[in-house]
C-alpha cells in the first residue's frame, strides 16, 4: 500500500511538470496531440494548405493583373516598377488565421486536463496514504493494548 501511493504521487508530479513544462518543453507532445485531435475532427492540415495555396494563386493574379496596370501607367515615363511587390508570396490566411489558434487552444485544453488528472491522482495519494496510516496506527494500537492486557 505505501508503493501505491508512493506511485501516485510521482505519477501526480510527472503529470504536473508535464502541465506546467507544456509550453516550451513538451510543447511537441501536446502539439502532435493537438493535431491528431483536429484531423480526427475532420480539421485537416493538407486541406488547409490546398485552401491557402488557392487563395495564394488568387492574389498572385492580382497581383499580375495590378502589375501590368503598372506597366500601362508608365509606360510614357522612365520610372522602374518594383517587381519585387509584385511576386507570389505564402500568405497562409487560414493557417494563421484559424488552423494555429484552433490548434493553440486545444493544447489549452488538453494542459487543463492534464492538470486536474494530476490533482485527481494527488488526491488519490493522500486519500491512500490516509487509509494506509489509518490501517498501520489501528494496528499498533491493537498491539499496545493487547502488551498492556498481558501485563
Amino acid at each position: 500500500m505505501k508503493n501505491f501511493y508512493q506511485i501516485l504521487y510521482g505519477v501526480a508530479g510527472l503529470l504536473f511538470l508535464l502541465v506546467i513544462l507544456g509550453g516550451s518543453l513538451t510543447k511537441p507532445v501536446f502539439n502532435n496531440y493537438s493535431v491528431r485531435t483536429m484531423e480526427t475532427a475532420g480539421v485537416k492540415k493538407v486541406s488547409i494548405d490546398s485552401i491557402d495555396s488557392r487563395i495564394d494563386d488568387m492574389l498572385y493574379n492580382v497581383k499580375k493583373v495590378q502589375l501590368q496596370i503598372e506597366k500601362i501607367k508608365n509606360i510614357f515615363s522612365s520610372d522602374q516598377i518594383d517587381e519585387t511587390k509584385y511576386q507570389r508570396t505564402k500568405n497562409e490566411v487560414f493557417v494563421k488565421n484559424i488552423y494555429n489558434p484552433l490548434n493553440e487552444l486545444i493544447i489549452v485544453f488538453y494542459r487543463i486536463g492534464f492538470f486536474f488528472i494530476s490533482i485527481i491522482f494527488l488526491l488519490a495519494g493522500v486519500i491512500s496514504q490516509l487509509i494506509y496510516r489509518s490501517k498501520d496506527l489501528r494496528s499498533r494500537v491493537e498491539r499496545l493494548e493487547t502488551a498492556i492486557a498481558a501485563k
